[in-house]
Formats: C-alpha cells, structure tokens, sequence
C-alpha cells in the first residue's frame, strides 16, 4: 500500500463524522428553538382565554345577583297592587335560586298574611265559643315561619292568565316594556302554552324595543343580555349587528391595556368600516388612548421607530373625548423619535391613521433597514 493511500484511509472518515456531528448540533438546536416558541405562542393563547372564561363569569355572575334583586324591589309593589298571582311567581322563582336571597325571610310573611287577608271571611259561627278557637288557628300561623312557609306552598294558587295578558297588552301599548316584558315572561313561566304565539310575539316586540333603547343609550352590557333573550323568541333582526358592534367595542376596553394591538384592531373596524361616530364618537377617543398604550409597549421592547408611528398615528385623530391628552402624546411621540434617530420628522408627512395592516406582536421586536433592530 502506498503512502498516499494509507493517508486518504486514516483521515476521510474522521471529517466526515465531525460534519454529521454539526449538522445534527444545529438541526437540534433548531427544534429546540421551535418548540420554544410554540410553547409562547400556546401561553399566550391560554392566558387570553382564560381571562375571557373569568369576565364571563364575572359578568354571569353580576347579571344573576342583579335579576334576584330586581325580584326582591318587585315583590313588595305586586302585594300593594293586589297582584298576588304574580307575586306568587316571583317567591317560587326566588326559592329556587342558586343562593335564596335574604329577601325572602321577610317577604314570605307578607305575601301569606296578605293573600290569607284576600280570601272571604268565614261564616261566624253561631255560638261564641268558635271564635277563639279561629283566633288561635290563625294567629299562629302566621307567626311561625316555618308553618308560613309550608302553608304558602301547599295552598293552590289560581293565575287568572287572561288578567296578566290584559295588564301586558297595557303596559306594552305605553311602551313600558320593562313591565310588559316581566309579566309575559311570568305567563310564559306558567303556562306555556297559553296564547302561545302572541305572548312569544309580544316578548320578542318587547325584549327587541328595550335592547334598542339601551343600545341607544349606551348601555351595551345590559342591551347584549335583552338581545340573548330576544334571540330564543325568533328573528332579531338589526338587533345582530347592534350586539356584533357593541361587543367589539366592549372586547376592545378589555383589551386595550392587557393586549393593546387586539384593542386597536377593535377600535379601527368600528372607526373605519362601520361609524366613527359611534357612542358619540367615544370610539375614536378610545381608538386614541389604545393607539398610546400600543406605542408605549412597542417602545418599551425597543421598537422605537414603530412606536413613533403610532404617537403619530394618534395625534392625527381629533376626537371629541379621550382619556389621553395631546401634550402627553405629543411628548411621548418626541422621546419615542428622538430614540429612533429622526428628533424632527418631514415636514408635512402625514401618518397612516388606519394601523390595523401594520400592528406588530408585541415582544417580538421589527427588523428595520441597515440591520439594526427597532
């Protein structure tokens, strides 16, 4: 063998697994980054839904505590008019709550002696040793709760349905639907069946009319509730889109200091695809501030130039109201140029004022010309 040859066989095969061996080295460290950043990505999926999960709950659980309590001011007002049929509901709906309110420890008396003070007096009898003995059965009834309460839900109670119809058809026709929509809903509760198309008919009038009122007026969290209810009666019609814009615009002021990018995204489809003047143009003053609070976080990660862009973005948005002020972004627009390298932008150059094409993620920082990062 000659001595070339014995050099090629000694030191081909050693290369060749110090190649292998860094090839693998990188295509390890590669998944290694991805599986990194999968688990961010999936972090950060998880903790949006979870605080969505918990102000649904929250917001579940402050609509149940405040329609227990509407039935608590009710009640009293049924007993005054005379409506013991509806106020008869309102303790066996309040009974079968979650949590029995405390209401019903001093209602349920109430509601006893005044529906026993309804029913006709009986026959005197014609001796007078009678007469104690009704004055002892009765006193003590209504003394003791616990007797009260077992008289109150054996008794059998007669609805006059068509007298509850009456009083809804009246309060709806004043557009009082406050009133009609409780006293359907009692119908409904019931008997189903009971004039079964024109109470459905009427609720749905009723639930669709007072959620427009309160889109109107501003209340969307009250207004989204009565739609969902409208919903199960039949065809709600604008109402869809009042809730899909009130809802957008809700989403955006949950997120607007926890997700700032998501909020502006919210705020510029209603500002720039549906109605600027939307809350009274409330949605522009908040378009602004989210603007702010996205430059703020694109700053504090180093992407100072981007951040300038939205200060300027904002600037050029003229609300009526915003919770932020034009000095403060006037200022922070200054620090934010000053750290990009341009103190004095153009003259004249006008900002893109619909950033929805150009939000960035935040943590994650913007590779800018030369190389450099933001």
């Amino acid at each position: 063998m000659k001595p070339d040859q014995a050099q090629v066989t000694n030191y081909d095969h050693p290369d060749k697994r110090r190649r292998w061996a860094s090839c693998l080295l990188w295509i390890a460290l590669a998944v290694t980054c991805l599986l990194i950043a999968l688990a961010i990505v999936m972090a950060a999926a998880y903790a949006g839904w979870s605080s969505g999960l918990q102000t649904a709950r929250a917001q579940a659980t402050g609509t149940a505590e405040a329609e227990v309590q509407l039935q608590c001011d009710l009640l009293p007002q049924d007993l005054a008019q005379g409506k013991f049929d509806l106020a008869r509901k309102r303790i066996e709906d309040l009974q079968q709550a979650r949590l029995r309110p405390a209401c019903l420890l001093s209602l349920i008396p109430t509601a006893t002696a005044a529906y026993l003070q309804r029913q006709p007096s009986p026959t005197p009898a014609p001796t007078q040793t009678a007469i104690p003995v009704i004055t002892a059965t009765v006193v003590p009834t209504l003394a003791l709760e616990p007797q009260i309460t077992e008289v109150s839900d054996e008794a059998e109670w007669a609805y006059d349905l068509d007298a509850l119809l009456a009083e809804a058809r009246a309060d709806h026709a004043e557009r009082n639907y406050t009133a009609a929509i409780q006293t359907l809903e009692a119908i409904v509760s019931i008997d189903d069946s009971y004039q079964r198309e024109l109470v459905r008919s009427m609720l749905l009038e009723a639930l669709t009319a007072q959620a427009l009122a309160l889109y109107r007026s501003f209340k969307l969290s009250e207004a989204i509730v009565l739609t969902e209810r409208a919903e199960v009666y039949g065809d709600i019609g604008e109402l869809n889109y009042e809730r899909y814009i009130a809802d957008t615009f809700l989403i955006g002021q949950r997120y607007k200091t926890t997700n700032p990018a998501e909020a502006v995204r919210r705020f510029s489809e209603i500002v720039y695809q549906h109605n600027p003047n939307y809350m009274n143009g409330q949605v522009v003053g908040e378009l602004q501030d989210a603007l702010r609070y996205y430059a703020d976080a694109l700053l504090l990660q180093g992407d100072a130039c981007l951040a300038r862009e939205q200060y300027t973005a904002a600037l050029a948005l003229q609300p009526n109201y915003s919770p932020v002020s034009r000095g403060l972004l006037t200022a922070k627009q200054q620090e934010a140029a000053q750290a990009c390298g341009t103190l004095n932008p153009v003259a004249g150059e006008q900002a893109d004022i619909s950033p929805v094409g150009t939000l960035s993620p935040i943590g994650v920082r913007t590779v800018v010309s030369g190389g450099q990062s933001g």
